[in-house]
């Protein structure tokens, strides 16, 4: 007998009602387009480069200026990180790894929080500060705002189960 077995019994790991695994499905699509957008930004920035700006023209100007980077790590790196946090999470609340899901479901709620408050933060650099717009962030903007939603919604529903 394994770990996760020992810990959860097998027909509880992976047992979700029907659209809670369909949004935490829908969770980890969308933090793995955040992880290819961020994944490639962060590649293309360790190279010197900007990435292929199509839609605006106004990438290079985003990432050059000083809020492009934070203590000079590109923000596209821990953009990635929360990326790769958030589908990680919704992985663990889809199997119930080792009955984690209500904490991965906290970790995603509150990852997909800040994601989406910094989000807005660089989208009013852009706007008002920057004066240019970049896709790949205009992107990461829509990506976070749908996440952080997903990851409310489910937040609410693990807390009204708990409180049964």
């Amino acid at each position: 007998m394994d770990a996760a077995t020992s810990v959860v019994p097998r027909a509880e790991r992976f047992h979700l009602p029907g659209w809670r695994s369909v949004l935490t499905a829908l969770l980890a699509a969308l933090a793995l387009a955040g992880v290819a957008v961020a994944g490639y930004l962060a590649i293309e920035n360790s190279q010197g480069q900007h990435g292929v700006c199509t839609i605006t023209h106004g990438c290079a100007r985003v990432q050059e200026s000083k809020y492009g980077k934070i203590l000079g790590v590109p923000v596209s790196v821990p953009g990635l990180a929360l990326y790769v946090a958030l589908a990680a999470a919704a992985v663990v609340a889809m199997t119930n790894f080792r009955g984690w899901r209500p904490y991965a479901t906290i970790a995603g709620a509150y990852g997909a929080f800040f994601g989406v408050l910094f989000s807005a933060y660089l989208t009013y650099l852009e706007a008002f500060v920057i004066d240019a717009w970049c896709i790949y962030c205009i992107t990461s903007a829509l990506l976070l705002t749908a996440l952080f939603a997903g990851w409310a919604v489910l937040l609410g529903t693990e807390v009204r189960a708990r409180r049964r």
